[in-house]
């Protein structure tokens, strides 16, 4: 190669190899330009050498089949790679190799390898923002249609553009069932000026609730409870929330109990709700028929409980203090609690306590109407166990490992309580996604975690930081010894080969790991040693668990 082509190359900034085409397809470095030897801390000693005399055994296959499809084709391939530097880290290439043919037969490959990182991680930040996007919305989405309160969204000039389940449920009861238009004509109610004005100032940005009373199919008249609430985006108002509540078991249950209680019982044995009439002692007065099919007790059965016998012991003293405010304050109270059934299970109850008064003010007796949201409080744990899980895995994600490191990191501030955390990469695990693709790389990673949590105690955590990248919070863990024991047992069953599809897989992972060893130690910096351990593992070879055994200064590793 003569001096001028030799410059040119130096000053490109991607890498630059040029590859001789040797006997039996061996593939020598005859060049390497000065970006290449400066990125990979390599120098022309590699000169003559072939792929497999400088590259690591696996690494050196991986290349020397791309080199071999550019001999079989005669054509430019391009490929993307992953490759380390010491200063920098991992990084992820994008490698073109363009064959140079002589009499038919390629002589040489030039290899121009570009640094694409910036450009991966960008579309990994992309993917993740979309992913989170998509789930904020499904779970939105969840919780505005399986909500057991009716919910309706309106447009400003009161369209109706979407409707949950309980929503279109509770429409079905009034008198103009085409609720497909205008809020003001589905809700037919002599009300219509205070709900119009009620609408308006919610479209000015203030939210607004009110009680209304709508004319039902049957000539009944259904108390709505309407409140509403302004969409904000961008500080405009840009639609209205629109929440529906049949208050008339409530309100005729108080209007009737004053009025007659024969009128009242009429109301209440049509009613899903259950509904109770208390004492000024506790004892029950009246129990609605719906008990039995709700809690399954027959009322003889449950006059010989009291309200705060049924209820789960983890709320009977909240429960217990609600009811004796009433009398003084004189106010509905709302509270959420557990009921046991006749089963012995204890289920779900939102519960309205409204004390009832003579005449002359004095207290006579509490009405109280328990609703069933075992449900909605179903759909909530789910949609909690989102937020702290891993959904591919189940594994804790990183907001719930860190929110236990917390927890450890304390215990270890105060009480010496030793620990450790260990960060664990797959090796080359992204020749298996490219060679099978993204269900089997899942089902791989599913596996991994399977073994992973089934390696370790109770009490430690395994958790899924993205890809295939896990960490695990080690409580306990006094000496190297016992944290070596715990690292070799993972280690034993990761390499165990993968059973997917009828097809077998073998996965390497490294390790990095890092034992408690002051106070000076915060969550940030834990994780950041055992990260360096990590690399380090990855650097030396791969498949193998490096521990971070040096104390750890506070002025190289820092404060959160």
């Amino acid at each position: 190669m003569d001096l001028t082509t030799q410059t040119i190359l130096d000053n490109i900034q991607d890498m630059v190899f040029v590859m001789q085409v040797g006997k039996h397809d061996q593939f020598v470095y005859q060049f390497i330009n000065q970006a290449a030897r400066e990125k990979l801390n390599i120098t022309n000693a590699v000169i003559g050498k072939t792929i497999h005399d400088v590259n690591p055994p696996t690494q050196a296959v991986i290349i020397t089949e791309q080199y071999r499809n550019v001999l079989r084709s005669k054509a430019i391939c391009i490929y993307e790679d992953n490759y380390f530097i010491s200063s920098d880290g991992n990084k992820v290439s994008e490698t073109t190799l363009s064959p140079i043919i002589e009499s038919g037969r390629v002589t040489h490959i030039i290899a121009v390898t570009k640094d694409i990182t910036a450009m991966k991680q960008a579309q990994e930040q992309e993917s993740k923002s979309q992913q989170r996007l998509r789930m904020s919305r499904q779970r939105y989405k969840s919780l505005f249609d399986e909500n057991t309160d009716a919910i309706a969204y309106l447009n400003l000039t009161g369209k109706i553009i979407r409707m949950n389940k309980a929503c279109r449920q509770l429409m079905k009861l009034m008198a103009n069932q085409d609720n497909r238009g205008n809020v003001f004509e589905a809700i037919v109610t002599e009300d219509k000026d205070c709900l119009a004005e009620s609408f308006r100032q919610t479209t000015n940005g203030n939210a607004r609730t009110i009680d209304i009373k709508v004319n039902g199919v049957d000539h009944f008249q259904i108390i709505l409870q309407v409140k509403m609430i302004p969409m904000v985006h961008e500080c405009q108002v840009q639609g209205v929330y629109m929440m529906l509540k049949d208050r008339t078991t409530e309100y005729f249950a108080k209007e009737m109990i004053v009025a007659s209680e024969e009128r009242f019982r009429l109301i209440a044995e049509h009613s899903s709700d259950l509904i109770q009439l208390l004492d000024q002692d506790g004892n029950y007065v009246y129990l609605s028929p719906s008990h039995q099919p709700v809690l399954g007790y027959q009322t003889s059965e449950l006059q010989k409980m009291t309200l705060l016998e049924l209820c789960d012991p983890a709320y009977s003293e909240m429960l217990e203090q609600r009811l004796a405010q009433l009398s003084s304050l004189k106010e509905t109270q709302k509270l959420e609690v557990r009921l046991m059934n006749k089963a012995m299970h204890y289920q779900w109850f939102e519960l309205h306590l409204e004390p009832v008064f003579a005449s002359d003010g004095t207290y006579k007796h509490t009405i109280v109407v328990a609703r069933d949201i075992e449900e909605r409080k179903e759909h909530e744990e789910e949609l909690h166990r989102l937020a702290y899980h891993d959904p591919l895995t189940g594994l804790a994600n990183r907001r719930l490992f860190n929110a236990r490191l917390e927890q450890v990191l304390a215990l270890y501030v105060r009480q010496q309580n030793p620990f450790a955390v260990a960060m664990l990469d797959l090796d080359d695990f992204k020749a298996i996604n490219d060679s099978n693709g993204h269900d089997v790389g899942d089902d791989v990673i599913i596996e991994l975690a399977r073994r992973l949590a089934l390696s370790v105690r109770e009490m430690d955590t395994v958790a899924r930081l993205g890809g295939d990248e896990f960490i695990l919070l080690l409580p306990e863990i006094g000496n190297r010894d016992d944290l070596m024991r715990v690292l070799n047992r993972i280690e034993d069953a990761l390499l165990k080969p993968y059973q997917i599809n009828n097809q077998t897989y073998l996965v390497g992972a490294s390790i990095g790991a890092v034992m408690s060893t002051n106070y000076a130690i915060t969550t940030h910096s834990i994780i950041r040693a055992a990260d360096q351990a990590l690399y380090a593992a990855k650097r030396t070879g791969k498949n193998k668990v490096v521990i971070h055994d040096q104390r750890m200064p506070e002025e190289s590793l820092g404060k959160d």
